[in-house]
């Protein structure tokens, strides 16, 4: 009796293996997708923060008197550079005074409105997978400020 109670049990105890390296098979795929996920998130998060802290240093830069537009595309160019690694030619920044993006900072006066808009290919911010995926968008933010 004690053998047929050994043999039983043995093949119960395969038998649960195998349903948990089925379970492991159906279930890994996911959480690794989900693990992805989250990874990704959080360079994204990083990339538009980055990108929100320089046109925010490029907004209180054009308020200064004598600001070129210039020097204030270069610098963000810079701090986007340097905080994401990101290739100083995927990076665009848009400088507009009252909404006009011909107008040059010289020309603004006090009480007029700069908004410096930064943004970057999601191509270029993101890793793996996801990259590709949504390929065709944009991270971008911006900051407005009123010239003094």
């Amino acid at each position: 009796m004690s053998l047929n109670r050994s043999v039983t049990r043995n093949k119960l105890s395969k038998r649960k293996r195998g349903a948990a390296a089925v379970e492991f098979a159906v279930v890994a795929p996911l959480f690794l997708l989900l693990l992805a996920g989250i990874i990704e998130f959080g360079q994204v998060f990083r990339i538009e923060h980055t990108l929100s802290t320089a046109s925010r240093r490029g907004a209180r830069t054009a308020m200064l008197a004598g600001a070129e537009t210039s020097a204030v595309a270069a610098k963000v160019v810079d701090r986007v550079e340097d905080m994401s690694g990101i290739d100083p030619s995927q990076i665009t920044v848009e400088i507009a005074v009252n909404g006009d993006p011909n107008k040059n900072l010289n020309q603004a006066e006090t009480g007029d409105e700069v908004s410096v808009t930064v943004s970057v290919p999601y191509a270029e911010a993101g890793l793996g997978f996801f990259a590709t995926f949504f390929s065709n968008a944009t991270l971008s933010a911006n900051c407005f400020f009123e010239r003094e």
